[in-house]
């Protein structure tokens, strides 16, 4: 349209089309769609995503209210939008909250991409293209590595383009590169986004960009601009690189893309490519969409129809189960509820060592890990104790057993290695066990450092003034044991040795000849490894100093064992009164033993009558040694 500006030729297209009844059933179309999308993510991530989102990453951070916190957050690009996601993630703590947060950033990216759709004409009929990279952001929260300041960057950046396609021809000369400039200081890298998509807007306009008095601008004058706008912006984050941040150089210009790493987050790289696919794609179409005469009700149908599999197919790619359950299982433990622990542990698939390890954890919290360890899926003693490696999650959750057999010396040492192996700070879940640690071990001063870090938080300054008041009681009272923490063991020249926790046990069994926990472990460290000398030997040593009522099932089941291999003195039994039930029993498994060799009964239906006893893994489980690549179990 000749002598008329870009934005009044698209003014005039949505009066028009606002004229015509169908306007009205595709917004209340796509209104209908927007809500029940909106219920959707608020209820995902509220009850089935809440543990790996919204506890992970709460517990992952520890925002303060502070000066020096909101300066250690300004020495790299998109430190204000860090600060921002930070702020919002410590709501994470209540679920509610955390969950309409998300629900409320997914709607708007959305929103925002509707309204940007719209400058190249009604996107009624296709109201389903602004939620394609919604859902893509959605699908970015079920990743472990993707948090709220992606997000929020990935929003900034919308509404910034959206106020840039806004701006008439020449206000979009200064518009621009301002825009990238605010951007990359508050968002950092998404500002490369937001150029690309200034390049393709600019590049693909109708009837070519406009200036105020209604004179189209030369390409000469526009690849100028773009040209300029290219070249400034890579300058002026080498500038700010070179000047301001202290970050290598890659981050400099990729903070809080998916190009950050050398492993991408899939999701939040769609979203990245599907936000100039569409806009390019929409541009194209967008003419041909006015001239579809389909009746109005088939369209809306069709488009909620591809909202609804969009989401929920999103939902089922990005959905990880197994690290649901694991964060799951790690919250009920620190919660103290084991008999949650030992449920999900049961449900789990066979073989995942750190289910297996949590699972043998509240068995013995509970008093049931001589009576039901062997109901569950035993990996070996790589089930029971963890390996040491460089990465916060092996250090946090091989000071878990340590923390349990009362052992706190080293149970503080594996929280401080967390602490500051903190994937990206230190963080609360860490701190706290900390500051019990050292209460317990009436160190006031640094028990009092690591409250003043929770003081000025907003959801543990409460937790923080009680453990002050506990740790006055303590330095007052050396019999005062501080409540919900294990009670301390006193040991005599220790030493632990990650590889052979068993010698850890004896020593501390040695020191502590009544504690139970410490025997438990060392009988079940000796039954998984089919060492049944070892076993026999643990009992004879430590066996008489607990008060059991009578020998516990699975301890029956080892010693039968030991008598039907090493076939010792005739009064075994007599030492060792196994019940009649139980040598029974064994005699049935024996006989069913020999009719799976001749074939006349499968494993499986072996695994069905007798999988819940200590001889099916005895005879027939191979302790799994776990690969390097299951070790880097990120959970």
């Amino acid at each position: 349209m000749q002598g008329k500006n870009l934005h009044t030729e698209i003014i005039h297209r949505k009066i028009i089309h606002r004229k015509g009844w169908p306007f009205c059933w595709y917004t209340i179309g796509a209104g209908v769609a927007f809500f029940l999308y909106g219920v959707f993510v608020s209820t995902w991530f509220g009850i089935y995503n809440r543990y790996i989102v919204l506890h992970y990453h709460e517990q992952m951070q520890l925002f303060r209210f502070d000066g020096f916190y909101f300066r250690s957050y300004l020495g790299m690009p998109g430190g204000l939008i860090a600060y921002a996601g930070s702020f919002l993630t410590q709501f994470y703590v209540y679920p509610v909250a955390g969950s309409l947060l998300i629900a409320a950033i997914v709607m708007a990216s959305c929103l925002f991409f509707y309204r940007i759709c719209r400058f190249y004409g009604p996107i009624g009929r296709l109201f389903f293209v602004p939620f394609v990279p919604s859902v893509f952001l959605m699908m970015s929260f079920m990743d472990i590595y993707f948090d709220m300041s992606m997000a929020l960057g990935s929003l900034f950046f919308l509404i910034v383009f959206e106020r840039y396609m806004a701006r008439p021809l020449p206000t979009r000369f200064v518009v621009g590169p301002i825009g990238i400039a605010v951007t990359y200081l508050i968002a950092g890298g998404i500002a490369l986004l937001l150029l690309v998509m200034m390049v393709i807007f600019e590049m693909s306009g109708t009837a070519g960009p406009m200036n105020e008095k209604g004179a189209p601008v030369t390409k000469k004058k526009r690849y100028l601009y773009l040209l300029l706008l290219t070249g400034g912006s890579v300058f002026f984050v080498w500038l700010a690189w070179r000047l301001v941040y202290t970050v290598f150089i890659r981050e400099a210009f990729f903070a809080f893309t998916p190009f950050h790493t050398a492993s991408p987050i899939i999701p939040y790289f769609a979203f990245w490519i599907s936000v100039p696919v569409l806009f390019f794609g929409w541009k194209l179409m967008a003419a041909k969409a006015d001239r579809w005469h389909f009746r109005p009700w088939r369209i809306i149908v069709v488009n909620c129809l591809s909202v609804a599999v969009l989401t929920v197919g999103g939902v089922f790619f990005a959905y990880d189960r197994s690290a649901e359950r694991l964060v799951r299982m790690n919250c009920e433990l620190q919660q103290g509820n084991y008999k949650a622990v030992m449920a999900l542990g049961k449900d789990f698939p066979a073989g995942n060592r750190m289910a297996c390890y949590l699972t043998n954890i509240a068995l013995a919290e509970s008093g049931q890990m001589p009576y039901r360890m062997f109901q569950y899926g035993q990996t070996g003693v790589n089930g029971l104790f963890l390996e040491q490696h460089l990465s916060y999650s092996i250090f946090w959750y091989l000071g878990e057993v340590y923390y349990r057999l009362g052992m706190i010396p080293e149970a503080e040492h594996c929280a401080f290695e967390a602490l500051v192996s903190s994937p990206k700070e230190p963080n609360v879940q860490a701190m706290r066990r900390l500051v019990n640690t050292h209460i317990v071990r009436r160190d006031s001063i640094t028990a009092e450092k690591y409250l003043r870090f929770l003081d000025y938080s907003l959801a543990y300054r409460k937790w923080a003034r009680r453990q002050r008041a506990n740790l006055a009681l303590a330095m007052a009272d050396p019999t005062f044991h501080l409540p919900d923490t294990p009670v301390p063991c006193r040991h005599d020249d220790f030493f632990i040795d990650y590889q052979k926790p068993d010698y850890s046990l004896f020593k501390l069994l040695q020191a502590n000849p009544t504690h139970r926990r410490a025997f438990e472990y060392l009988m079940a460290y000796y039954m998984l490894q089919k060492d049944f000398e070892r076993v026999r030997w643990c009992m004879d040593q430590f066996f008489g100093n607990f008060d059991y009522r009578g020998i516990p099932v699975h301890y029956e089941e080892a010693l039968v064992t030991y008598q039907n291999i090493f076939r010792p003195e005739r009064d075994f039994y007599r030492q060792y009164p196994v019940s009649k039930a139980t040598r029974d029993r064994f005699d049935r498994f024996a006989k069913a033993c020999k009719v799976v060799q001749d074939g006349k009964l499968s494993l499986e239906q072996l695994k069905e009558q007798f999988g819940n006893t200590y001889w099916y893994y005895a005879y027939f489980v191979s302790p799994t040694t776990l690969q390097n690549k299951d070790e880097e179990n990120r959970y």
